[in-house]
């Protein structure tokens, strides 16, 4: 494997959701010779030539991240209670420390079988009533986004990917930032070797002890027999939107295992910049 070309892809990557690595993250750090053109380092981060101003953006979008990650925590801790939750991780720019000010927490969660749409439907419930679900006030920042929840009968995530490949699903995947998980991250990770295939060097995620959720009480039974019934009650409070779009690609896909809600999809928008970044500078995308 050419690892200059697959450290320049993965730049690329970033470069298209305008986030600058660390040199860690580019697997930079034992080898600093190889930050060699079209790389730049440049206050302990990585750029192509010409994109500096990437860091300085960054840093202002650092500073909010103790903000972000305080109710993050938060939300974890409350999700960890509801029936059936295993894992609770904040995915996405603000699992990068690179969102902006108004942006969401998006959360990705895998609870039991015969836990999700009761533990979802909690959840939203609770997050609506407090008004810190997006688009329930226009001002509110932070709001608390739980479109992504599967359960643990449907670990392998590769359907669920843009057909072809999907730069942004494949690095989404990696970045997720654990917050709560009772184990069963390791069987995610094994589970989704199909995601992991271009990028052999990866690691499972090794959640800080800092951040970690531990186990909370009281936490609300199970009640499976419930799990049914709230799902086709769910059902009739979707948007028409919703409905028209389930299940006809994966944006948005309902399941009694799968729960996915991305009207809004900017995946094929972020592999097309990643694509004419990779041509850019010579490497099969």
């Amino acid at each position: 494997m050419d690892v200059r070309a697959s450290r320049l892809r993965a730049l690329a990557f970033y470069d298209a959701i305008g986030y600058p690595p660390t040199a860690v993250e580019l697997a930079l750090a034992s080898a600093p010779g190889l930050v060699e053109p079209p790389m730049r380092e440049h206050r302990g981060r990585i750029t192509f030539e010409g994109r500096e101003a990437l860091v300085a953006e960054h840093e202002r979008r650092e500073a909010l991240f103790p903000r972000k990650i305080r109710k993050a925590r938060r939300v974890a801790r409350f999700l960890s209670r509801l029936p059936g939750v295993r894992f609770v991780a904040l995915c996405n720019t603000t699992a990068l420390a690179n969102a902006r000010d108004d942006g969401d927490l998006d959360f990705f969660v895998v609870t039991r079988r015969g836990s999700l749409a009761l533990a979802r439907a909690l959840a939203t419930t609770w997050y609506a009533l407090t008004g810190s679900r997006p688009g329930v006030r226009n001002t509110d920042r932070d709001a608390v986004c739980l479109s992504f929840w599967v359960d643990d009968s449907a670990l392998d995530l590769s359907s669920l990917m843009l057909h072809g490949d999907d730069p942004y699903f494949r690095f989404w995947f990696l970045s997720l930032l654990p917050l709560y998980d009772d184990g069963v991250s390791v069987n995610l990770w094994e589970a989704n070797a199909a995601i992991r295939a271009k990028h052999p060097h990866a690691r499972v995620w090794i959640p800080s002890p800092d951040l970690r959720v531990k186990k909370t009480f009281p936490r609300f039974p199970r009640l499976a027999f419930l799990d049914p019934i709230v799902r086709r009650l769910q059902e009739y409070t979707f948007s028409s939107t919703l409905k028209s779009m389930r299940n006809t690609d994966t944006r948005v896909v309902i399941t009694p295992h799968v729960l996915k809600f991305h009207a809004e999809d900017g995946r094929a928008a972020f592999r097309e910049r990643y694509r004419v970044t990779c041509k850019r500078y010579g490497l099969d995308s």
